[in-house]
C-alpha cells in the first residue's frame, strides 16, 4: 500500500561546499500562512528526503547523486546543498538528525552494505561511533544540544541494542524492559532523556523511555486493537509522539499516531477526516507535531498537529504523496513531497 519508504543509502572526510542544488527551489503556497518548498538534490540526482532541521534552518537528509547513489547531505537555510561525505573507504549515507550547534549524526554505508553511526562536527569533520563487536548495522538517530547522540548497533545475529554516545564518543548501552531482548532509540533531550522502543522475543514492541540514568520506562501507548508502540520524539518540555499499530503489519495495519505528557499520559493523534491511519515522528517545545495521514487507498499526506491535537493538512499543495518527519521551534517542517513528474523530493514547510 505504501508509495514511500521512511526512516524507522567512497568520499572520505570532509564535505563538499557550495553545490548547487540541480533543481532549483520552488514554492508552491500550501495555505494562507504555509509555503512549501522543493529542496532539490545534489547535481544529477533525481530523489532526495528531509529528515531533519534545527533553530537555524539548517536542514539534512539524503539525495541520490548523478550515479543513483544515496549520499548524506545538508541545507543551509537558503537551500544550498552539500555533500556531508562518508567514512573512508564508505560509498554511501544518511544524515538523520541536526543539533543547533550544526552537529549531524547519521550513518556511513560500505561497498558491502556494513552500515556504522557516524557524527559530522559542523565544520565537516565525520568520526565513527563505537558499535557492538562484529556489528555490522549502527545508526544514530538522534543528538542533542550538548552533542550526546543516541541509535542503536545490532548484534551480529542483527539483534539492536539501543546506544547513547557521549560527547567523547563513549558508547553506553540503553537497556530493553525486563524480559525483552531488543531495543533501539530514537531522540535525546537536553535533559539527557531518550526514546525508542523495546522489543520482546516474538517481534512486538514497546515504547520506551531511557532516564538520564539510562533506566528504562515502559510508556505504554498501545491502542485497542494494537499490539505494539513506538516513542519517536521527546522535546526538552518532556512531551513525547510515536505510533501505535500491530507487529508485523507496517502501515497496513495501520498505524495509529500518539502523543504522550510528560507524566506518561499517552492520547491519539487523529488522521485527517476519512483516512485511516497516521503517523507521528516529531514534536517541537511548543507541542507541535508532525507526521503523515493517509487514505484508505494508501495516499499519504504530511500533516500538522496542533498542542490541542487539531489535524491540519499540510500536504495538500502538492498533488502527489508527501510526508513530514520533523519541525523545528520557529514551526519549520522538513520531510518530502513528490512532484507533477512523480519525482521523491526533500521538502521544507515555511509559516
Amino acid at each position: 500500500m505504501r508509495t514511500q519508504l521512511s526512516p524507522m543509502a567512497a568520499r572520505g572526510l570532509g564535505v563538499a561546499l557550495g553545490t548547487a542544488a540541480l533543481t532549483a527551489a520552488t514554492a508552491f503556497p500550501a495555505g494562507a500562512r504555509t509555503t512549501v518548498t522543493d529542496l532539490g538534490t545534489l547535481p544529477g540526482g533525481t530523489t532526495s528526503l528531509a529528515y531533519a532541521v534545527n533553530d537555524a534552518g539548517t536542514v539534512v537528509g539524503s539525495s541520490a547523486n548523478a550515479d543513483g547513489v544515496t549520499r548524506p547531505v545538508r541545507w543551509s537555510a537558503d537551500g544550498l546543498i552539500s555533500d556531508l561525505g562518508t567514512l573512508p573507504g564508505d560509498v554511501s549515507g544518511t544524515a538523520y538528525n541536526i543539533n543547533r550547534a550544526g552537529v549531524v549524526v547519521g550513518r556511513s554505508v560500505g561497498a558491502d552494505k556494513a552500515e556504522h553511526a557516524v557524527r559530522w562536527t559542523p565544520d565537516g569533520r565525520i568520526a565513527q561511533l563505537a558499535g557492538l563487536p562484529g556489528s555490522t548495522r549502527s545508526r544514530a538517530y538522534g543528538v542533542n544540544t550538548h552533542g550526546v547522540a543516541v541509535g542503536f548497533s545490532a548484534t551480529p545475529e542483527l539483534v539492536y541494542k539501543a546506544q547513547r554516545w557521549d560527547v567523547d564518543g563513549k558508547a553506553t548501552h540503553l537497556p530493553p524492559l525486563p524480559g525483552d531482548v531488543s531495543s533501539a532509540a530514537a531522540k535525546i533531550n537536553d535533559s539527557g532523556a531518550a526514546v525508542g522502543f523495546s522489543g520482546t522475543s516474538d517481534g512486538k514492541q514497546h515504547a520506551v523511555r531511557w532516564n538520564a540514568d539510562g533506566t528504562a520506562v515502559s510508556l505504554g501507548g498501545v491502542l485497542p486493537g494494537d499490539d505494539s508502540s513506538q516513542a519517536s520524539w521527546i522535546n526538552n518540555r518532556g512531551a513525547m509522539v510515536g505510533n501505535s499499530y500491530r507487529a508485523g503489519k507496517g502501515y497496513d495495519g495501520p498505524f495509529h499516531a500518539v502523543k504522550w505528557s510528560r507524566s506518561g499520559t499517552a492520547v491519539p493523534l487523529s488522521p485527517l477526516p476519512g483516512d485511516t491511519g497516521s503517523a507521528v515522528y516529531g514534536i517541537n517545545d511548543a507541542g507541535v507535531a508532525v507526521g503523515f495521514s493517509y487514505t484508505p487507498g494508501g495516499v499519504f499526506h504530511a500533516v500538522r498537529w496542533s498542542p490541542g491535537g487539531q489535524v491540519t493538512n499540510i500536504g495538500a499543495a502538492v498533488s502527489g504523496p508527501s510526508e513530514a518527519y520533523l519541525l523545528n521551534n520557529e514551526g519549520v517542517t522538513v520531510g518530502y513531497l513528490t512532484t507533477d513528474q512523480g519525482a521523491v523530493r526533500a521538502a521544507r514547510w515555511s509559516g
